[in-house]
């Protein structure tokens, strides 16, 4: 067993066993057990991403030989994914030791979200990918109803069943897929339906099951009532956790389904599929960035722009060039970073200043500048202006679209952050230039951690996108493998 694969392993059992540590703490401290479940786990997955990059994929098959079994697969991408989660889980802690929620109660269920997330984006086989993406619902639903606020529990069951429903389409999906192909193993399955074919309607109809079951869960309209509820209900860490690493496991399993199963050649085949879940995305892009034009929530606002950023993720993919799917992967991850975070500014404002609404934000900068500056920081990385991460992202999926002489992914992007600027704006220019007349619960309600959380994020927004030709090179390999060839 190589040490790549023995890191693998690592970093789904190092939650896991702090999941048994906070169940048999008779001190009640499910916090620092948290904290140091999860430093090991950031630990053990950046020196399994160093080691990834260094000498390329590895994959591992647990089992009877040549029998059934489970197929762990990692490789620099997959990686991304996952120390998306413990940066996002790690900073979060440090909001949540004051502001709550605490007990068992929350972390138990955090931590499996994170071994869920791991589990979803190492495994290389489409059952494996299922069973992790059941326990992401349950450990999700569970976080949701930490909160206090009514209704809460209708909230979450209503989210585990659309959730279990969309689990349910996607294995559907991949129970035919394996009826074809004799194999759920991601890669051998695809050796075996180009062997079937791809125009074969089976084939074609595994796909879109696939497809609708993920893009449930990832919450592209029309399926994203579930994000909207979640959100405004949850608690503001388990809402940077909805927003920020939730949907993004979900992409990740669709990336896998479409280039380690299917294949270019299968887009090529089928350009009816392959246009309509472009212009599928499309639509997610547009109408989520309207619906938040409507809102003047926080919270509202940030739930309809994930929607919106998703779908340009997903047109990313699509695309399918080096450079978009590049994009789309330095999106999914900036995204993750500057979502959750405002989450969690949104919270510390809601704690100092009892304020949710446009209206209530007037002259916040004054009281808390701090605050504000992180809040205008990750304003600017969201709408996706130079040099954040948000514009690099969109930059390499407008290029890759123009390679591919998709024009319309190009002009989408730029109306997107267009849209994106109207609605984002007004809230800054509400923080700096209106005048206070609310409430202000003293700088002491809030602790210098959380503020340096969010401070953080903001400045790792711009690190990132300063430093994308250095990710670019890191992922080359990577996604070189995946994108052999240009779609036509």
């Amino acid at each position: 067993m190589s040490l790549a694969v023995v890191l693998l392993f690592a970093v789904l059992l190092i939650p896991t066993i702090g999941v048994l540590a906070v169940c048999l703490d008779s001190k009640r401290t499910p916090w620092a057990v948290a904290t140091v479940s999860l430093g090991l786990t950031a630990v053990t997955s950046t020196l399994l991403a160093t080691l990834l990059i260094l000498d390329g994929a590895t994959v591992y098959r647990l089992g009877i030989q040549g029998g059934p079994g489970l197929v762990f697969r990692s490789d620099a991408l997959s990686v991304t994914v996952g120390l998306l989660d413990v940066v996002l889980t790690l900073g979060i802690l440090g909001y949540t030791r004051t502001a709550g929620p605490h007990g068992r109660e929350f972390y138990v269920p955090y931590l499996l979200f994170t071994t869920a997330v791991f589990g979803v984006v190492l495994s290389g086989d489409l059952l494996g990918i299922y069973a992790f993406l059941v326990l992401l619902i349950w450990a999700t639903g569970r976080l949701v109803e930490c909160s206090e606020k009514a209704g809460v529990e209708a909230t979450a069951r209503g989210y585990r069943r659309t959730a279990t429903l969309g689990a349910s389409v996607y294995l559907v999906g991949v129970l035919l897929a394996v009826w074809l192909g004799g194999s759920s193993d991601g890669q051998r399955l695809g050796f075996a339906l180009a062997e079937v074919g791809y125009t074969d309607s089976l084939v074609v109809t595994s796909f879109v099951f696939m497809t609708v079951g993920l893009a449930l869960l990832v919450a592209l309209v029309p399926l994203h009532g579930w994000l909207i509820e979640t959100h405004a209900r949850a608690t503001d860490p388990v809402s940077a956790l909805i927003s920020g690493v939730l949907p993004a496991a979900a992409v990740y399993a669709f990336f896998r389904v479409l280039f380690d199963v299917f294949t270019l050649e299968f887009l090529t085949a089928n350009p009816a599929v392959t246009n309509g879940i472009i212009y599928g995305a499309i639509g997610s892009l547009l109408v989520g960035n309207l619906l938040a034009y409507g809102q003047r929530d926080i919270k509202g606002m940030l739930a309809y722009s994930t929607i919106s950023q998703f779908g340009l993720i997903v047109a990313g993919l699509l695309v399918a060039t080096e450079t978009a799917v590049f994009g789309s992967v330095i999106q999914l991850f900036g995204h993750g970073i500057v979502k959750g975070a405002f989450c969690l500014v949104a919270g510390l404002i809601a704690i100092r200043f009892d304020a949710r609404t446009i209206d209530e934000f007037g002259g916040l900068a004054n009281r808390a500048p701090l605050v504000a500056a992180a809040f205008a920081g990750l304003a600017i990385a969201m709408i996706g202006l130079p040099p954040t991460v948000g514009f690099v992202g969109k930059w390499y999926i407008a290029v890759g679209a123009l390679e591919q002489g998709l024009w319309v992914v190009t002009a989408f992007v730029v109306f997107s952050t267009l849209l994106t600027l109207g609605y984002v704006i007004p809230f800054v220019d509400r923080i700096y230039f209106g005048t206070f007349d609310g409430v202000d619960n003293g700088s002491q309600s809030i602790t210098a951690t959380m503020v340096a959380v969010v401070v953080l994020a903001a400045l790792l927004s711009l690190a990132i996108g300063l430093a994308s030709v250095t990710f670019e090179a890191f992922l080359r390999e990577a996604i070189e493998g995946l994108v052999a060839a240009p779609v036509e």
